[in-house]
């Protein structure tokens, strides 16, 4: 009686290793594929500054291969700016600073629009007191805003492509 309580316990490790080996190689595999698509995403050449810093981040984390591209991502790029809070004791101001992207992703060999999206993000910036400067603050503010957009980017389409896998 001791001796199958042993082995049951042990039996049951092994069956659970087992299972959790072929969990992960599942999404590996779903890995892999993901990576695939979206690295066949090309995207449009960048017109401004703004649109360069997206352009070359959405390439780095997609690792894009331009030569096998299926689908194109379209976007524009939308800035706006409001001031927050003003300080009149030493004329510092704080700027609300909201990036919008607005993006479609083309399916090459059809022409049709199979994804779109809007994403927003914001920071605030300024908090110094010399105008230079809280221009400077605000550029800086708007460079991050369009890396992080580059990011959000990828995760929507990431998202776009794990759901279309069962489809």
């Amino acid at each position: 009686m001791l001796f199958t309580k042993k082995y049951t316990y042990v039996l049951a490790f092994l069956m659970s290793f087992f299972l959790s080996a072929c969990v992960s190689n599942i999404e590996s595999a779903n890995n892999n594929f993901m990576k695939e698509k979206l690295s066949s995403v090309s995207v449009t050449a960048p017109t401004e500054h703004l649109e360069l810093l997206f352009f070359q981040q959405f390439n780095q984390i997609t690792q894009n291969n331009a030569s096998n591209s299926n689908f194109e991502l379209q976007y524009s790029l939308n800035i706006s700016n409001t001031q927050a809070l003003a300080f009149t004791g030493n004329s510092s101001n704080l700027k609300n600073t909201s990036l919008t992207i607005d993006f479609v992703l083309i399916d090459k060999q059809t022409k049709k629009i199979v994804h779109k999206g809007t994403i927003t993000s914001q920071a605030t910036s300024g908090a110094v007191s010399g105008i230079y400067a809280q221009e400077q603050s605000a550029k800086f503010a708007q460079e991050r805003l369009a890396l992080v957009l580059a990011e959000r980017v990828y995760q929507d389409l990431y998202l776009y492509f794990l759901e279309t896998i069962d489809s």
